[in-house]
């Protein structure tokens, strides 16, 4: 008779398994911009950055912030339907901390999300309830990028490569937003719960069919707030626009010829690539992505690959912020651990 696995053992192989995961990644991002910059012109990347307009790019880092604290409301607004009051400038916090792990720790927006659960948890105290929030308002984002990217695309023909691969992805996008969309119904996310539950006792997987199940449920208990689900999706429709009007700032201070609608459809589609689990924050296909879409409008690779540096450079900057953040709070919650520990020494 085999043994059963312990949790400890269960635990140390996903460990492993993502600490893998995440230095792929590394590899093929840092891979991937190492092979962009080796056929770059460095006197030509030199000279454009000379000739961009740095005043420009506070704003740049402005609207990133501004997108965040959005985002942190928007997050509230979810939280508030069962009567949990926590400021947005906490779920700012969280936010921030969030990114620092989505950027810098193997795992990508996974591990910034649990760490989000984690810090919200400690001010809701209804870990299930928070992780359906957390698993909603990335359901309500997605389907507006999706919306958004493919109206992109099929606004933006004139400046997309030539070749049938664009076709495949506007289907690919077009199929993301009906089924993104599906979920978000009520109704379907119902049904869908029941069959994960059925499926995953008829082929020897209930843990799995009952986690995937839990989750639909609980997607499907929020969208009954309608008035909840209009606020998220224009907020997200907002959030896209702010980071758009960043990215157009850059745009503005390289003088590169970038309409607002322009940028605004390029963005949309470099965030969706980058999205995939392919590297760590994007590094490297971004700019692969930024030189294909900017070629089609006659701008150079230094030109592009400047502009993406300079664009997703606020990112980095909030993100590197979350980690001083997230520093800073790990040794406040060791000094009230270590007095919780000493009360109860006391009490005992």
């Amino acid at each position: 008779m085999s043994a059963r696995p312990n949790e400890a053992d269960m635990q140390s192989s996903r460990r492993r398994g993502l600490h893998w995961r995440g230095l792929i990644q590394a590899v093929i991002g840092l891979g991937a911009l190492a092979l962009v910059i080796v056929k770059t012109d460095l006197q030509a990347l030199a000279e454009a950055f000379r000739a961009t307009k740095i005043s420009y790019l506070p704003l740049a880092l402005l609207a990133t912030l501004m997108m965040n604290w959005l985002m942190a409301y928007r997050w509230g607004l979810i939280l508030r339907v069962r009567g949990h009051e926590v400021r947005t400038s906490r779920l700012f916090v969280y936010y921030l901390i969030g990114m620092f792990f989505s950027n810098f720790v193997p795992g990508g927006a996974v591990t910034g999300d649990v760490a989000r659960l984690l810090y919200a948890s400690r001010d809701v105290k209804d870990k299930p309830f928070v992780l359906s929030t957390l698993i909603y308002e990335r359901l309500t984002g997605m389907m507006v990028l999706l919306m958004i990217g493919l109206t992109a695309t099929l606004t933006s023909r004139i400046y997309r490569p030539d070749g049938n691969l664009f076709y495949l992805a506007e289907a690919a996008l077009a199929a993301a937003f009906i089924a993104s969309a599906i979920l978000m119904s009520r109704r379907a996310s119902t049904r869908l719960a029941r069959w994960c539950r059925m499926l995953g006792n008829k082929i020897r997987l209930a843990r799995a069919g009952d986690a995937a199940s839990r989750t639909l449920e609980a997607i499907a208990s929020l969208r009954q707030y309608k008035q909840m689900f209009v606020s998220t999706v224009l907020l997200s429709v907002a959030i896209r626009v702010v980071w758009s009007l960043g990215c157009y700032a850059v745009a503005q201070a390289m003088g590169l010829p970038l309409s607002l609608p322009v940028v605004f459809a390029f963005i949309s589609l470099v965030d969706l690539i980058r999205m995939l689990p392919i590297s760590v924050g994007g590094l490297g296909v971004r700019e692969w992505t930024m030189i294909v879409l900017f070629a089609n409008l006659g701008i150079a690779r230094e030109q592009a690959l400047l502009y993406s540096l300079l664009a997703f450079a606020p990112l980095v900057l909030t993100a590197i912020a979350g980690g001083i953040v997230y520093i800073s709070q790990a040794s406040v919650l060791r000094v009230e651990d270590s007095a919780d520990v000493s009360v109860v020494g006391e009490r005992s």
